[in-house]
């Protein structure tokens, strides 16, 4: 570790002087009484540095297993530290290289910045030494000398893994007791090993059982209060977490480069496991620095262009939940990124790259999901009306978005069509949506629920005249968008059921329009069947908004308050909540005040009584508010 120097002060031998400072070896972390006053001598100052670490590893080596091939590359890659340091210590020196027990010293909380106040005239040298993590190999030794151990593997046939930062700082004092101030950034104290492998299919990932690294060579095995490194041992086989989408562990530097095996337990459809091996060789590991392990990963389904998501697997693909708490309103209130048709919940398309874009518009998670794909005129093997299978999930759950990489996109894949012919489908390397369609099959109570829906809703979100001082507009929230989804299905299921419609029936004659005159219930139930969108929106003062074109606006208090286990099971279903969601609806039909499609407890009283019913009794497709709220919200 190379020190930056100073140049030497002349101060008439006051080391001498001020021998009182150097007391008996000793390190420490901080003092847990601070004494400001200095000591009664003359010419001593005080040093401030204000601490950080470094942000990133970089690359600096890849290693291409197999027949000892090694690809350099000259790139540099962020990857962030972990922010802040779980631990700080530090070592301060005189000029002849004796340790200093000083306690004129106050370190802060969080690490940023230490003061050392009654510094005799000399030349100090001080040492940092940080944690980022606790976990791993790693121990505290207690050095005396700067040629010590300070951070120690406490097993050497294993890697570290954790991470370390180190710095040591030269500094002076003089007779015109000017205060040293220095910005000290810690680097970091360890190599980085990432073992990448080249999935062809990342769903070939459900397949690996066990991924493991033996190094054959040595690495050393301590770090000195000067910042040099000391021991030397091989570690044995070091086995990663597979679950981690990361292959990666840290490790001490060592002096040449090293060479070891890379060991990969896979399974095949059955069960069955095999075992590959790789070979690396010429692997540099320098503190600071990512070296990059690189492997062709093999297994018998690998030509299977057809993705295979496992629910573990989900976060290895560019996921996301909708409607998350901290959602900004330039997505939920964008059309293109947050709107959707009741009868229509999965969103199947191309997205970025060509990847398999996924949206589900749902409280209420799906299982066991096959998606069924047709290309348009892609070869003689192919014909357009044949579909095959392009992806199966075990889970899609509430609200997911994501993009899940296609194989068929980079190389020709293999697929299985729904008769059950298999056939090569050649590189779409510039695939769209216009080329392909898709579909899906899945069994689910919600779905079957779905397809009853005789209406077709088009949904989306809006800020009507929040930004613009109305005295009832308001914001949505991304919360209030998943009880307005929710509400959307069960409205329209609802109007769909034969419950309601018999319970209609009892009304004949009674339902006024706007002129006072009676309803004709087929009439009313066609306006019902033809009503096709929605665009919710939240009020304030009122318990509702709405409006001819969709206009809906609800309290956040109404959104909550509709579902059935709200209120009581004895008590009267017309509460105010679904008053103000049936009174608003019944605006959006086009009726006014006028009618008793808004108030007079003729529409709303009919609408509530159903709705709660058909919520008791389980059959809406989003029953009960815990559906909901106990969806995961915060990040």
């Amino acid at each position: 570790m190379r020190s930056d120097k100073v140049s030497s002060i002349d101060c008439n031998d006051m080391k001498k002087k001020h021998a009182i400072l150097l007391l008996p070896a000793l390190m420490f972390a901080a003092c847990d009484d601070y004494n400001f006053n200095a000591p009664d001598t003359d010419h001593v100052g005080s040093a401030t540095f204000e601490i950080s670490t470094q942000p990133a590893f970089g690359i600096e080596v890849t290693s291409r297993s197999g027949e000892g091939v090694v690809e350099l590359s000259d790139s540099i890659e962020a990857y962030a530290a972990p922010a802040g340091m779980n631990h700080l210590e530090y070592i301060l020196t005189d000029g002849d290289g004796r340790v200093i027990n000083h306690h004129y010293a106050r370190l802060e909380d969080d690490y940023s910045r230490l003061t050392l106040e009654g510094l005799a005239c000399g030349q100090y040298s001080i040492m940092f030494l940080a944690t980022g993590t606790k976990e791993g190999n790693a121990s505290k030794a207690d050095p005396t000398s700067p040629a010590e151990p300070w951070i120690v593997n406490g097993n050497e046939h294993e890697p570290v893994n954790s991470l370390h930062y180190y710095k040591k700082v030269d500094f002076a004092v003089g007779f015109d007791q000017a205060p040293v101030r220095e910005q000290v950034e810690l680097g970091l104290a360890v190599a980085r090993i990432d073992v990448v492998l080249d999935m062809p299919n990342l769903s070939l990932w459900r397949n690996v059982k066990s991924v493991t690294l033996t190094v054959d060579d040595e690495v050393h095995t301590h770090l000195k209060v000067d910042g040099s490194y000391g021991g030397a041992a091989s570690f044995d086989t070091f086995s990663f977490d597979c679950s981690n989408s990361l292959l990666s562990f840290t490790t001490f530097p060592s002096e040449e480069p090293v060479s070891g095996t890379v060991e990969i337990v896979s399974a095949v459809a059955d069960g069955t496991e095999f075992t590959s091996t790789y070979k690396f060789a010429d692997l540099t590991l320098q503190q600071g620095k990512i070296s990059r392990i690189e492997v062709p990963y093999r297994h018998p389904e690998a030509s299977s262009g057809r993705l295979y998501v496992l629910e573990k697997e989900l976060s290895r693909f560019d996921t996301d939940t909708m409607f998350m708490s901290d959602e900004p309103r330039e997505v939920f209130y964008n059309t293109s990124r947050r709107s959707f048709y009741t009868k229509n919940p999965l969103q199947l398309t191309i997205g970025t790259g060509g990847a398999l874009s996924v949206k589900y518009f749902s409280p209420i998670g799906l299982t066991d999901v096959r998606v069924l794909a047709r290309l348009r005129s892609i070869g003689s093997e192919y014909t357009d009306d044949e579909w095959f299978e392009i992806a199966y999930f075990e889970t899609i759950p509430a609200f997911l978005e994501g993009l899940f990489k296609m194989p068929l996109v980079e190389r020709e894949c293999t697929f299985t069509t729904t008769s059950g012919r298999v056939i090569r489908v050649p590189a779409q390397k510039s695939l769209k949506a216009a080329d392909i369609e898709f579909k899906f099959e899945a069994e689910s109570e919600f779905l079957d629920k779905i397809a009853q829906i005789n209406s077709n809703y088009y949904i989306s979100f809006w800020k009507y005249g929040a930004d613009d001082g109305h005295k009832s507009w308001r914001h949505m929230t991304p919360d209030l968008c998943r009880h307005a989804v929710a509400l959307a299905y069960n409205m329209g299921f609802m109007f769909s059921s034969p419950e309601f419609s018999a319970e209609l029936d009892t009304y004949e004659g009674i339902l006024k329009d706007n002129n006072g005159n009676v309803i004709a219930l087929d009439a009313l139930r066609t306006k019902l069947r033809n009503f096709n969108k929605l665009r919710f929106g939240k009020v304030v003062s009122v318990g509702g908004l709405g409006g001819t074109g969709g206009t809906y606006g609800l309290a956040d208090y109404c959104y909550k308050g509709v579902y059935h286990d709200k209120t009581a099971a004895n008590s009267n279903p017309h509460n105010y909540a679904r008053q103000a969601m049936f009174h608003e609806f019944g605006h959006c039909l086009g009726y006014n005040h006028n009618s008793n499609m808004t108030y007079g407890d003729k529409w709303t009283v009919l609408c509530a009584k159903i709705f709660v019913q058909l919520g008791r009794e389980g059959k809406l497709p989003v029953s009960n508010s815990t559906d909901v709220t106990n969806l995961p919200y915060n990040r």
